[in-house]
């Protein structure tokens, strides 16, 4: 119960950030990404650590290539 607490904590952090005026339309995408791929572990009940580090990863760049061009 408290991954999944957990996971929507994120997914509405993101999403703040998301609605946010002053970023851009790249990163508005590469933010809609990173939740999509949250959303994606949500729906796995018993994800594996692999997969968990896999989605970690693909977050962590969609957020670097959005907020460090």
């Amino acid at each position: 119960m408290q991954k999944f607490k957990d996971l929507n904590a994120c997914i509405a952090e993101l999403q703040a950030l998301q609605s946010r005026s002053d970023i851009g339309p790249e990163q508005k995408k590469n933010v809609e990404a990173a939740i999509e791929q949250l959303r994606r572990l949500r729906r796995k009940p018993h994800a594996k650590p692999v997969d968990v580090y896999r989605c970690v990863r693909e977050i962590a760049k969609r957020l670097l290539e959005a907020f460090l061009k």
